[in-house]
């Protein structure tokens, strides 16, 4: 995988490095995670409404209100991970997502529904990306571009959770109801993911070795040590915050919302579906092409790559008349962005603070970016019936170069340094 077990003679190597192992293990905890209290929802929530007739704010704002929740707590579990590892923190992680999935099962009364999902939020802000990444960079060390081409690599798999849970669940709820896949869930959740963790991810004093001097730097374009200077580092970490936060709203808007917006711009639901559908292929191959060539590329570069791709999607919706062929353009367009941005938001915050205080610097620039995903799909919902889908592409688009503008004076501001 990424170890540099290759320098090491072949009688002294061990069986699995610490870094590989943590990627093994993240590699099937984050798609158990992300599928069970991320996507699972999409097909749960017609099935709760049919169930126990409450409106759509009641079931969908659960999920809001676990994605608040999880930016409240991510700054809590960034200092556990940087003080104790990820082995401490994503094991307790895990039991209580499985405890949030467990009251979810079994709620009868919307302020019991309503917990459980605070409840998932707290395990979220332990168990998803944020938390992996920040492992990812204590077990590799004072190697920059080995964390790098962990986190590449991490979100390969984590890029098919979706692809794993929408079919698993579809078919789980043709044999139980959504009760008891959520009970199944939350097994997932307490007999697979909380064990590998604690079992499988390396100590929190396990590390690789240093890397050789002459090929950490091979073929990567050079990074500039972090920055030191107090007002250096508040600035960079409120443009960085910024980028994050104007990229999460349109794209977590559109994750919920995208198949109905290209039916109001006048594609059929089966168009749209199609175009939607290539979203999620082309998330992951940016992310393969990145692992592969990205190390051309500095930290900041790839920030800037990433945020340019989500104008030029809007900006194909908004500048000819859409049809399937501009859709699906789309489509490969902003899930490219939409996967590079996964990535440079772990390498370029790294790159910028530092591995000291790493997982605490990556929950301070989550927990804003995480409220306002979570105010993103009803507030885009209200705009497309007040204002129509033009409208809201306009606010889309703004809000994608707003992030984009930040971006570039990020990096201005870093060449200075």
């Amino acid at each position: 995988m990424l170890s540099d077990a290759r320098k090491i003679p072949p009688q002294n190597r061990p069986m699995l490095t610490p870094l590989n192992r943590a990627l093994l293990v993240l590699s099937v905890t984050q798609i158990i995670a992300w599928g069970a209290m991320f996507y699972a929802i999409a097909l749960w929530g017609p099935r709760i409404a049919a169930e126990t007739g409450w409106p759509d704010l009641v079931i969908y704002g659960g999920f809001s209100l676990a994605l608040v929740g999880s930016g409240l707590w991510s700054p809590f579990f960034g200092r556990l991970i940087d003080r104790y590892g990820g082995r401490f923190t994503m094991t307790i992680g895990s039991l209580i997502s499985a405890v949030g999935l467990a009251l979810l099962a079994s709620a009868r009364h919307e302020i019991i529904y309503a917990a459980a999902w605070a409840i998932m939020g707290c395990g979220m802000a332990a168990c998803l990306y944020d938390p992996a990444f920040a492992t990812l960079a204590r077990i590799s060390g004072d190697a920059p571009a080995r964390t790098r081409r962990a986190i590449s690599f991490l979100t390969l798999p984590g890029g098919f959770a979706s692809t794993v849970f929408w079919p698993l669940t579809l078919f789980l709820l043709q044999s139980f109801d959504w009760r008891q896949t959520a009970w199944m869930y939350a097994g997932f959740l307490l007999f697979i993911c909380a064990p590998l963790h604690r079992f499988g991810l390396p100590g929190p004093h396990e590390q690789e070795p240093p890397p050789a001097p002459e090929k950490e730097g091979s073929e990567t374009q050079p990074e500039k040590p972090p920055l030191t200077d107090k007002n250096a580092r508040r600035t960079a970490f409120i443009l960085f915050a910024l980028v994050i936060a104007a990229h999460g709203f349109p794209t977590s808007a559109l994750s919920v919302h995208v198949v109905r917006l290209l039916d109001l711009l006048g594609l059929t639901e089966g168009q749209a579906v199609a175009a939607a559908a290539l979203v999620g292929p082309s998330q992951v191959g940016a992310r393969i092409l990145e692992l592969l060539f990205g190390r051309r590329l500095s930290a900041i570069g790839l920030g800037l790559v990433a945020t340019a791709l989500l104008p030029v999607a809007f900006l194909i919706l908004l500048g000819v008349t859409v049809s399937p062929g501009a859709a699906m353009i789309y489509g490969l367009v902003y899930g490219a962005s939409n996967g590079l941005v996964t990535i440079a938001r772990g390498i370029v915050a790294l790159s910028l603070f530092g591995r000291e205080g790493y997982g605490r610097t990556l929950g301070l620039i989550a927990a804003p970016a995480l409220a306002i995903k979570a105010a993103a799909p009803p507030v885009f919902a209200l705009g497309l019936a007040a204002f129509g889908p033009h409208a809201m592409l306009w606010v889309s688009l703004a809000l994608a170069c707003l992030a984009f503008g930040a971006m570039a004076l990020l990096a201005s501001h870093r060449a200075r340094d």
